[in-house]
């Protein structure tokens, strides 16, 4: 069982600063190939076909578009007028090495730190490093190989990436509108999330990626900003509703698993440190903790002896 113990690090203040991640062109063309047919599958058999009868029709005109390269690592967005989900190629790779390092490093009990030193450093400042796997000096088979890094890995990339895409299709859904002020833009995204997880009660799966995809994606997008001015926030608030619907009834999200009883334990130690983790983030002085600390203690220097092969 995971120790979840990643969920409780700083966040620091400021705004994000924009990243590009360098994949070359087999990289991608192997995520086009592998895993590009899989999001549409999930989507059309998992997603549209679970929607309630009624959101269907409306449903069947979003299309699922797949560029190279997006603003930032972890682009992925809904465009209203054209009905259109972007899943950028290389924010599908970014997301799945980030799954396997935060599973490798559970595997082996390496210090977590390390990644959230390099999601700080990369997201919020912009600083060019490399790809996740290649700065951490990870072969990414030879992770694998390892059995439960590819199980946990797996768990939360397809989690992860199916909670992605019924978060957007819920913006789409709802008819909500960008460009919106922070209010409205933050119950907007808490509406989105909702509909997301309702999507994993329809499945009965446990939504194991939400986690680790907001560990990475609140390092782009603020917590203190996002209250005035993130277009996208992921706020102290946005994050306690996830908790508290996941803990109103932890066997919604495991009834479809082979062990339900023993998932919807897992379901409910999930939320309760989600919970933990917004009221920490809603304390004052939590966010004035010196991200400095992270340079210091968990250097670049240092990544690529983190956790060796």
């Amino acid at each position: 069982m995971l120790r979840l113990t990643l969920l409780i690090l700083t966040v620091a203040l400021g705004m994000p600063a924009a990243a590009q991640m360098q994949y070359d062109d087999a990289e991608l063309q192997r995520v086009n190939e592998r895993s590009v047919p899989n999001i549409r599958s999930v989507f059309v058999e998992d997603i549209i076909r679970l929607l309630p009868r009624d959101l269907r029709p409306k449903a069947a005109g979003i299309t699922l578009a797949f560029p190279r390269n997006g603003p930032n690592p972890l682009a992925f967005y809904a465009e209203p007028s054209t009905q259109t989900i972007y899943m950028p190629l290389s924010s599908i790779r970014f997301f799945d090495d980030v799954a396997t390092l935060f599973a490798w490093f559970e595997s082996k009990s390496c210090q977590p730190e390390y990644l959230q030193s390099y999601l700080y450093s990369l997201l919020r400042k912009g600083r060019p490093l490399p790809t996740p796997l290649k700065a951490f000096s990870i072969d990414r088979e030879a992770a694998l190989a390892d059995a439960y890094t590819n199980d946990v890995s797996t768990k939360i990339f397809s989690s992860g990436l199916q909670f992605i895409l019924a978060h957007e299709t819920g913006h789409l859904l709802l008819e909500h509108t960008p460009g919106v002020g922070a209010a409205i833009s933050q119950q907007q995204e808490t509406a989105a999330d909702l509909f997301a997880l309702e999507h994993f009660a329809r499945l009965g799966g446990v939504p194991m990626g939400v986690l680790w995809y907001y560990m990475a994606a609140w390092w782009q997008d603020p917590l203190t900003a996002a209250r005035d001015s993130s277009s996208h926030p992921v706020s102290p608030e946005r994050i306690r509703a996830l908790g508290e619907r996941l803990l109103s009834n932890p066997m919604d999200f495991s009834h479809g698993e082979n062990d339900p009883t023993n998932e919807a334990e897992l379901v409910r130690q999930m939320a309760t440190m989600v919970l933990s983790l917004a009221d920490q983030i809603d304390e004052d002085g939590f966010l004035t903790l010196l991200p400095s600390e992270m340079d210091r203690n968990y250097p670049a220097s240092r990544f690529d002896r983190a956790c060796p092969i």
